[in-house]
């Protein structure tokens, strides 16, 4: 290159590229005019040699670039036209041929969309942001849009580039204040980047916030071909009818790694169990292993154990043909404070607040989501729009609701703020909150919105204006009771239950609720529901049943993790046993379910004897009716005598003391006639009762063949009654006159012994 040349050169923003301060990169790298010249620049960190290879009316032109600076910038002046070009780069152990220079095209934005997404109007954010599979020409690529707007400069590094941060840098838009964006040529599906943000001198690498996958600590460049919205048709069940699996999806995919055997896991599973939908949980990848929820974005699917977009998608349109829904579980309350996640993103609160109190939390070690921010309200109802239109997902569950409910929730004094006369309640988040589940409503017909809270709200489901508007509210208040309970020594329990029964009362008057043995209570203090149950192994799994009975007894939807139903924890006996009882009692119940809805509401548990912890449940439809009988104590009864409402026979239908349960079989194997109590209008039946168990009795009338026989039974021992009483009658009038003769005898002895003085 010739002094003139030289002097032609722009070296600081060369040196801006090469210490990766720059942020208009299209300005200096490619082919730019030079006077009646065009200059070709190229910077290839750790190259030795680069050519351009034009393309100049279908024949190839080469040009050696020079090496102007030793740390890889390459330049030349050229004086023709050309139509494309490539670089042939060569490395001191390799060469690389036909390299797309990625500064030779200019990547076009939907300004407008952009904006949409700033100003908080936008529900399709993930269209225009993030990295998408891209065509300029016949070159593919992806194409990589950050907003960014506190930053100087960002930079692109992943495999494709060795991870060097002034490889790739990104180009600033010039309509939309803080937007980066770049084209990469070439660029394979599921490679990893990262951005590189240069705030102030302060670099940190960054995932990318809508990057559809993620793969260890990496962004994944995922394929999309994000689909047009569609109407959706399915009914979602009623209340009672609603029966949901929960499936930590990537354990399944670790396991059987293609979305085919997992189908037909799932598929058979809930076929075999009576299931109607199913909840995926664990899509996205947490930064921390005691916390799933405390997850990088709600964008990026953990693609590490193989599970991708396109395979989700597979899935769910699979259960979708067999008739099972599926919903999946956002976290939209909090992220990972993790340095490359979404906090302090470009050098300032992008998503959060600015003040601590509001975006950060201590207990959960996570960041706080601003709902005040336009952009993050636009970032996370685009998300998900994302999971609605994009998979078709029929439902989403949000979890841990009450950090956004509450400004104080699981926080300690100093931490949290409060709004107007002290209150806690955080106004925006439920403001959000209703946002979201109207937005559903309105453009996903059916589509049903699940509240996972464990804080108290007074109206979560319904219609009001006061309402949060979710479909369904996750009653894991109650459940959490019930294991609490359960989880007593047999002997402490006396003392609890009568507090425990009526936490436990429910009614159809109360939200819509549904019932969640999840994946939380089964992993609590990392020991398994099973794990936590006093006594020893058998005792245990009474207790489990026992959990599992009376969960279902509660007026609602049902809602239990895949890992309680195979019992993965225990010994094979008791997983054989707790699958068998399991097996049966989900056959039972689905077909008995709708009787839950006719138990006395207004005296639900019908009778209970607090020194045993023995109490009934009574349900009567008049169809068929039964009564459950619960013994929570370590004592079994040979004959144990249970008030019943209605006289007539008594027939044992289900005992979680059977042995084929591992039980100790303490059954009834006879059915049992009611019995009048002498004296009481009430009548009873006596059973045998195996200590802690729950025993289910059908009722039916008596026959007339029946009543006949009680009759001449009646009138028979009526007859022995009366003959026995005349019999005593007779024998105390004997008894009696013998008595009043005696004592008239010697009445008249006295009165004969008056005479005898007159009689000298």
């Amino acid at each position: 290159m010739d002094k003139k040349h030289y002097n032609m050169m722009d070296w600081e923003s060369i040196e801006s590229i090469v210490y990766a301060d720059c942020d208009k990169p299209f300005e200096i790298l490619s082919v730019t005019k030079k006077g009646k010249s065009k200059l070709i620049q190229a910077f290839y960190p750790n190259a030795e040699k680069v050519s351009a290879v034009f393309n100049c009316n279908s024949k190839n032109k080469t040009v050696k670039l020079e090496k102007v600076d030793e740390n890889g910038f390459f330049a030349e002046f050229i004086d023709f036209e050309f139509d494309s070009y490539t670089f042939k780069i060569e490395y001191e152990n390799e060469i690389k041929d036909k390299v797309y220079d990625p500064y030779f095209y200019p990547v076009s934005i939907d300004t407008a969309a952009v904006r949409d997404i700033i100003k908080g109007k936008s529900r399709n954010a993930y269209k225009h942001l993030g990295s998408h599979r891209k065509k300029y020409g016949n070159v593919e690529g992806y194409e990589f849009t950050v907003y960014a707007p506190n930053a100087l400069c960002v930079a692109l590094v992943g495999d494709f580039n060795n991870w060097v941060e002034n490889a790739n840098l990104m180009e600033r838009d010039s309509n939309v204040k803080g937007l980066f964006k770049l084209f990469v040529p070439g660029l394979e599906d599921y490679s990893v980047y990262k951005y590189i943000i240069n705030c102030k001198g302060n670099k940190t690498y960054k995932l990318d916030p809508f990057a559809l996958g993620i793969d260890g600590d990496n962004s994944v460049c995922v394929p999309a071909s994000f689909a047009d919205r569609k109407p959706r048709k399915e009914e979602c069940p009623s209340d009672l009818e609603f029966q949901v699996l929960e499936v930590d999806i990537n354990n399944f995919f670790k396991k059987y790694k293609d979305e085919k055997a997992v189908f037909e896991y799932l598929h058979e599973h809930a076929l075999k169990y009576s299931y109607n939908a199913i909840s995926f949980v664990h899509l996205f990848k947490s930064n921390n292993p005691n916390d799933v929820y405390e997850i990088i974005n709600p964008y990026s699917l953990d693609v590490s154990n193989g599970l991708t977009t396109d395979k989700l998608k597979t899935l769910i349109h699979n259960l979708k043909a067999a008739g099972i829904l599926s919903f999946i579980e956002i976290p939209l309350a909090y992220a990972s404070d993790c340095e490359s996640g979404l906090v302090n993103f470009d050098g300032a609160c992008l998503f959060e607040n600015t003040d601590s109190r509001l975006s950060s939390h201590k207990f959960y070690k996570a960041m706080l989501y601003d709902y005040t921010c336009s952009f993050t309200k636009s970032y996370l109802l685009s998300a998900v729009n994302y999971y609605f239109n994009d998979f078709d997902f029929n439902g989403y569950v949000l979890s841990n609701a009450g950090v956004i409910i509450y400004h104080d929730y699981n926080k300690n004094p100093g931490e949290f703020v409060t709004e107007q006369w002290g209150s806690t309640l955080h106004s925006q988040g439920v403001c959000f909150i209703r946002e979201v589940n109207r937005y559903i409503h309105k453009e996903y017909k059916n589509a049903l919105c699940i509240a996972s809270i464990y804080a108290y709200y007074k109206d979560v489901t319904g219609k009001g204006t006061d309402s949060l508007c979710f479909d369904y509210c996750m009653n894991t208040g109650a459940c959490e009771e019930i294991l609490d309970f359960l989880r007593l020594d047999p002997s402490f329990r006396r003392d609890k239950l009568d507090s425990f029964l009526l936490f436990t009362h429910f009614t159809n008057n109360d939200e819509k609720y549904i019932y969640p043995y999840s994946r939380k209570e089964n992993t609590k203090d990392f020991a398994s529901i099973y794990d936590k149950m006093p006594g020893d192994k058998i005792q245990k799994l009474s207790n489990l049943k026992m959990a599992i009975i009376f969960k279902h007894l509660l007026y609602g939807a049902q809602y239990i993790n895949i890992d309680i139903d195979e019992l993965e924890s225990a010994d094979n006996d008791v997983r054989e046993a707790y699958n068998k009882f399991y097996d049966d009692f989900r056959r039972i119940y689905v077909s008995s379910r709708h009787r839950i809805r006719n138990f006395n509401a207004e005296k639900p548990f019908s009778y209970k004897c607090i020194d045993n912890q023995v109490f009934t449940r009574e349900y009567f439809d008049g169809t068929k009716d039964f009564i459950i009988v619960f013994n929570f104590s370590n004592d079994s009864y040979q004959k144990y005598n249970i008030p019943v409402s209605h006289a007539g026979v008594y027939k044992e239908v289900f005992n979680s003391d059977s042995k084929v349960y591992l039980g100790e079989g303490v059954v009834n194997v006879k059915q049992i006639q009611t019995q009048e109590s002498e004296g009481m209008t009430e009548h009873t039946v006596t059973v045998k009762l195996p200590a802690l168990s729950i025993v289910a009795f059908e009722y039916r009338e008596f026959t007339q063949k029946e009543l006949d026989a009680i009759f001449l039974k009646k009138k028979k021992a009526m007859y022995k009654y009366v003959d026995g009483e005349k019999k005593k009658v007779k024998d105390k009038l004997n008894a009696d006159i013998e008595i009043l003769k005696k004592d008239a005898d010697e009445r008249i002895k006295e009165l004969e012994k008056l005479l005898e003085p007159f009689n000298k």
